[in-house]
């Protein structure tokens, strides 16, 4: 299994055959002064920097006055206030990887560069995307950010803790999870990790909580906010059942992305996404598995990833990143760099690959997370959109820490949500 964590050799033999027809020479790059760009990204596996830091390094190779500097950003969480204060200060990054969930946020202001501008002009076909993926970068009908990976949510197990609690097969329901996870819970071993925190990690989670309940985010016109609902009280007092009823542990505070309590043995399953792949073949502590995230009325799952956001720099700056942009979403750069993190291709021309068909039957841990794509739902990337994720995350923490019933909670944030997004439009 930990062969898997090398990029495979064909892929970039790959990137390199096909990186000159992958990028733009309608700007005649190579003809050009120097252009520097910094790309801030948080990529949390070194293996999957090292694949990214090589093909910047070709991509370069392709147009020699373009040079950029990655840079990493820790935590996805704490780069949006930094972001905003960068903008303020006229010195954000040139590019950024981060959720396209902020989109609406920054195209508002106009902080960023419409990508779609540069689509005939620089010969990219939006089609050679999948259209889910596309959408999640626009704003008001325009393309603005450019996806750069692809990834949704599942359930990580311990398969040798379900074969000695009995259970010969992963549940599929809510009421089975709660069934299943009270049979996991003893000797200091929880059946669940529970996310906790106000930031997005946790907001995330739950919004699939909410979609699987029949509830929504928002209204058709995204004009009002509508997780204040029967089904958003039943999303949230799922979760706070699993708490009263002792069957799962809260993870670290906003950081229940992280696998030591899993590896560890203290909880049995955990939420978690393919991203983490890498990190699993490598520790030899539990035999892990993984297994669609279980549905209430309907399966849902919430589309995530990352996109590259061009910021409003200089017109030369602007036009080499999207360059760099376009790069990306193309086979030569999405099969290593997927085969090698676990994320999924943003196209359908990488996914259909021999190469990537090939590593999803090699590897059926991914392929979970590849199928349940199917019932992927994205968040609407709209100017208020972090604010309502902070107050959702406010009513989180109020009802499971027990300040609160999930109805005052949902209430409470509804009423916050709502002017915030009364505000933006």
């Amino acid at each position: 299994m930990a062969s898997h964590l090398k990029i495979a050799p064909l892929a970039l033999a790959a990137a390199g055959s096909l990186l000159l027809a992958g990028c733009g020479t309608s700007s005649n790059s190579s003809q050009s002064s120097s252009i520097n760009l910094t790309f801030e990204e948080g990529i949390q596996s070194p293996q999957t920097q090292a694949y990214v830091q090589k093909q910047i390094k070709l991509f370069e190779k392709a147009h020699p006055n373009i040079h950029i500097s990655m840079q990493n950003y820790g935590a996805a969480d704490t780069e949006i206030p930094k972001l905003e204060s960068a903008v303020a200060a006229h010195n954000p990054p040139n590019l950024l990887w981060i959720a396209p969930a902020y989109t609406g946020q920054f195209a508002s202001s106009n902080a960023i560069v419409e990508s779609q501008k540069y689509f005939k002009s620089e010969h990219f076909n939006p089609s050679t995307i999948f259209s889910g993926l596309l959408k999640t970068g626009m704003y008001r009908g325009k393309v603005w950010t450019m996806p750069f990976d692809a990834n949704d949510l599942g359930v990580y197990y311990n398969k040798t803790l379900f074969q000695k609690a009995g259970i010969t097969t992963p549940p599929t329901t809510w009421s089975q999870f709660l069934v299943d996870a009270k049979k996991l819970t003893h000797n200091g071993t929880y059946g669940f990790e529970m996310p906790i925190g106000n930031q997005e990690w946790t907001v995330w989670i739950w919004e699939t909580l909410l979609w699987q309940a029949g509830g929504h985010l928002l209204n058709s016109s995204q004009t009002r906010v509508a997780f204040d609902s029967p089904a958003g009280i039943k999303a949230l007092n799922y979760w706070v059942t699993l708490m009263k009823d002792h069957v799962a542990t809260f993870g670290p505070l906003n950081l229940s992305y992280q696998l030591g309590d899993f590896e560890s043995g203290k909880v049995a399953m955990m939420i978690n996404g393919p991203w983490n792949y890498g990190a699993l073949q490598q520790q030899h502590a539990v035999n892990y598995g993984a297994f669609p995230l279980p549905k209430d009325k309907i399966a849902a799952t919430n589309i995530g990833g990352e996109s590259l956001f061009i910021f409003n720099t200089t017109p030369a700056q602007n036009k080499a990143a999207f360059l760099f942009a376009k790069y990306v979403t193309t086979p030569a750069f999405q099969i290593g760099y997927d085969t090698g993190s676990g994320y999924l291709p943003v196209s359908k021309t990488a996914e259909d690959s021999p190469q990537f068909q090939k590593y999803l039957k090699d590897n059926p841990f991914i392929e979970v997370f590849a199928k349940a794509m199917s019932v992927g739902r994205a968040r609407p990337p709209i100017p208020a959109y972090s604010q309502i994720s902070a107050d959702i995350g406010n009513a989180i923490e109020n009802a499971l820490y027990g300040r609160m019933s999930a109805a005052q909670a949902l209430h409470q944030a509804a009423i916050q949500a709502q002017q915030a997004l009364s505000s933006s439009q």
